[in-house]
């Protein structure tokens, strides 16, 4: 089913989260350092988010009413992440790493994302949970039998598995090298997005 706003919607998706991927294995290979590392892994972030939710609303659009069941749910936990981590992400760029920049730290490091333990840090990953709950929701949206409906249920699929090693993180931090695989498996959710809403079908 062709959508054009979806189409773009889901590539914006994309593109953030390859922007926020990039600066992130950056930080961590000791190349990209405070507050530059932060402020490049949050500004895309918040980019992501409502990409996100507009490319699963436009998914809803398109479903055919039988399966629009899974479409609503997966729009549903799609808003509720986006809502928690724009939360997230406006507080660290507008608030923690202005006050680190000031010499005002301390006054804010309650608010601090995204070290082990830190309440932003358990906001975050609830919010990473619900995307994963969003796309394994909305996997069974897909009814079409072709290339770009079938690659959309199993990437949509394998982005939700990651559900619980997300969560998870909140007691056992060292999860987050399962977590890690979202670096490829959102991304290949969103691309395969995309070649869906370019496909045979009025536009929407």
């Amino acid at each position: 089913m062709r959508s054009g706003l979806g189409f773009w919607a889901a590539v914006v998706a994309l593109l953030a989260a390859v922007a926020y991927g990039i600066p992130q294995l950056l930080q961590v290979a000791g190349v990209l350092h405070d507050p530059w590392d932060r402020i490049l892994i949050f500004a895309p972030s918040l980019v992501l988010a409502p990409a996100f939710v507009a490319a699963m609303a436009c998914l809803h659009v398109v479903t055919p009413a039988s399966r629009q069941t899974y479409s609503i749910v997966g729009l549903a936990f799609a808003i509720m992440y986006g809502t928690l981590v724009s939360i997230v992400y406006v507080t660290q760029l507008s608030v923690v790493i202005p006050n680190d920049l000031a010499g005002a730290g301390a006054a804010t490091d309650i608010f601090a994302c995204c070290g082990a333990r830190q309440f932003t840090t358990g906001v975050d990953l609830t919010g990473y949970t619900l995307m994963s709950f969003a796309t394994f929701a909305a996997a069974f949206a897909f009814a079409e039998a072709n290339a770009a409906s079938r690659w959309s249920r199993w990437t949509f699929i394998a982005n939700g598995v990651l559900a619980p090693f997300l969560v998870a993180q909140t007691a056992w931090p060292w999860l987050i090298y399962v977590g890690a695989l979202w670096l490829i498996t959102f991304p290949a959710a969103m691309i395969a997005l995309a070649f869906f809403f370019r496909g045979p079908g009025p536009r929407h």
